[in-house]
This record gives C-alpha cells, structure tokens and sequence, in this order.
C-alpha cells in the first residue's frame, strides 16, 4: 500500500518485495564468511540492529528511490539474522530433530507474518502508511535483548580459538565440497524459492496483485495474511515432524508440487478474472502448499553443510536461494511490465508454477534422503 501512496504503478510496487530481497543476495557471501570468522553471536545482535535503522530510515524517506534503498538494507539484515539463526541450529541439533528445530524457526517467522500484517493495517489505516515503519523499528531494538542475554556462541571454529585449540586444517575447498548433491540441491533451492517467494514477506506479490485486480485496502489485505498465519503455523510445525521421522523429501516434494498446481490455478483465475473469491482461494491453497514446505530446503542444507564450513556452504546455499527469492517478485514484474491486465499477472503466476514443479521433480528423482538414524 506504500508505494500506492508514492503513486507506484503494479510494476512498480513490485518494486517493494523486489527491493529486499536484493539486499539479501548481496549480504549471503559476507555472512556467510563472518558467522564463521567472528561467530553467531555477534550476528544475532547485530541483526536486529540493522533492521532497526532500516525501519527508522523508511520511516522518514522523502521519495520512493529512498525507500527502496532503505528496504533492501531490512533486507541484509533480515539474510544476516536467518543465516546466523540456521547456523547455530546446524551446530547445536542432531539430525533426528534439525527438521522440527528449524520448522520451529519458521513457525516463529509465521506469526510475526500473522501479526505483523493486521496491526500494520490498521496502524496505517489510521496513523499513516509510514507509521508501521516507525513500530517495526522499536520492535526490531526490543529483540536485540534476548539475543544479548541468552544467546552462546556455537560456531566450531571460533569456540576453538577461544579455547587456544589449533583450528581443523581440512580442506573445506568448493573443489571439494561441490558433489552431485550439492550441485542439484542447489538448482532445486533456485527453482523453489522463485515459485514460492512471492508468499515470503507479507505475501507481497499476491498483496499487490489482490489491490490492484480487487482493490482492496490495507486491513482487508492484513487480515487475509493473519487469519492464513493462524492456519499455517500448525501445518509448519506438523512438517517439522514429518521431516524428522520419514525423511525431508516426504515434505519437499509433494509440498512443491502441491505449490505449482496452486500457482496454475492463481494463473487461470488472473487469466480470465475470476471473482475474489476464487483468489482467496487459490492463495490458500498456495500458503497451505508454502507452509507445509517451510524450513525444508533448509533442512536439506544443513544436513548436506559440512560442520567445518557451515557459514561458508549457507553463504552460497542462500545466495542461491535468494536470487531465487528475487525472481520470483522479478517475474512479476517483467510480466506486469510487459504484458496488460490478467494477461501479464496470468503469466507470472505460471512461469512460478513450472519452477515450483521442476524443483519438486529435481528433489524427487536426483537427491538421495539425507536423514539418517545415526547422530550427529
């Protein structure tokens, strides 16, 4: 809705999800590098702070250029608390519970999505469309505190230099570390996330789409995210289990394929200009199909991650995942760009369908189950 309020076009309001998640791909190398150079810890405050400034500064940007380039700095910090946060879940977790620890993290994720959209609806509504910035930013602060007080450091190579201990000298080399299943677990991470970004922040493509197709406003909008937060937390949670008992790839695949045939039918419903009703449908359907598959591509990373090098493998892991994440708003807005009406939203959607499914064959049919019975 704030870039309505710049008076962004649906092209250019894409310009919105667009915008972090660029910052994201540019911070997944440096992270990566400096949660094993200087720690988790470090990270995890320094996080939240980042996204603090980043909220402060939306809040007070004076043109539109501003406020992407404030929202692609809430973008790196956003990619440096999750890598910290899989990091240190990697160093601390066996595999027999690493898929309900970071479903865990997901669920948390969901019901800051939950919340989040529905108070800054009506905060919007009736304070001003930059207000959810400025309550965002406090918030952000408010969450360096625990991390401060509780969180320890995990990272091996740093608690052994802490320790005066001489640091593992194996070799951690891509030369080595790049094997079949890492190379198609890479390509399946791409396809994944451009089928399934656009449900990431706030459900962003689908926000603009249901304000431009529909015309419906700031609290309508936030309370459709809410009341889907409210029924996806359990299904998340209910993956994390099924990962760590049958195996990551009973999640992944059907969960990916369910997705693409979600995303086929948002497809035909832009294409033909269904009423609203058939939207909210298939958008649930496409949340249902996201949820169920949250924190699952990243199980399969941390499984696959070797100990040694965690920071280093998620470095490349997320870049991959967020150049992904970046296609998909940047489908969007190519095909809005280019093509009018339904016509332009109609592909997008599917052009994200046939990624959502590559993925789910690629996962399916090319990597082997990596849950194993034995612990870490």
């Amino acid at each position: 809705m704030i870039a309505l309020d710049f008076g962004a076009n649906a092209a250019g309001a894409g310009l919105t999800v667009f915008a972090p998640m660029l910052g994201g791909v540019f911070a997944t190398l440096p992270t990566g590098y400096l949660i094993d150079r200087i720690g988790r810890r470090k990270m995890l405050i320094a996080g939240p702070l980042i996204t603090a400034i980043s909220a402060f500064l939306s809040f007070i940007a004076t043109s539109y250029v501003e406020l992407l380039i404030y929202l692609s700095i809430g973008g790196i910090a956003q990619q440096i608390w999750q890598m910290s946060r899989l990091a240190a879940i990697a160093d601390s977790g066996a595999k027999q519970s690493r898929g309900r620890m970071i479903t865990g993290m997901a669920g948390v994720n969901r019901t800051g999505i939950m919340v989040g959209p529905i108070l800054g609806g009506i905060i919007g509504e009736f304070y001003g469309l930059r207000t959810p910035f400025l309550m965002f930013g406090i918030t952000a602060l408010l969450a360096t505190i625990p991390s401060y007080l509780l969180i320890k450091e995990t990272a091996p190579t740093v608690l052994a230099r802490q320790r005066g201990e001489t640091i593992s000298t194996k070799d951690t080399s891509w030369a080595k570390l790049l094997n079949r299943s890492v190379i198609v677990l890479f390509i399946a991470q791409f396809l994944a996330n451009v089928g399934r970004g656009g449900v990431q922040g706030q459900s962003g493509i689908y926000v603009i789409f249901a304000a431009y197709a529909y015309g419906l406003g700031s609290v309508e909008l936030g309370g459709l995210i809410t009341t889907m937060g409210f029924v996806s937390i359990p299904v998340t949670l209910t993956a994390g289990q099924i990962m760590d008992k049958f195996g990551r790839k009973r999640t992944i695949v059907p969960a990916s394929g369910t997705l693409a045939i979600g995303l086929f039918f948002m497809g035909i419903v832009a294409a033909y200009e269904h009423p609203m009703v058939l939207f909210i449908s298939a958008f649930v359907f496409i949340n249902l199909a996201v949820s169920f598959m949250a924190g699952s591509m990243q199980t399969l990373g941390s499984d696959i991650a070797p100990p040694e090098a965690r920071g280093k493998f998620f470095g490349v892991n997320r870049l991959i995942a967020e150049a992904g994440s970046m296609g998909n708003p940047g489908v969007f807005i190519i095909a809005t760009a280019t093509l009018a009406g339904g016509v332009g939203f109609a592909t997008a959607f599917i052009t994200m369908g046939v990624s959502a499914l590559a993925a789910s064959s690629l996962v399916g049919f090319l990597l082997r189950e990596t849950l194993t019975k034995d612990k870490d």
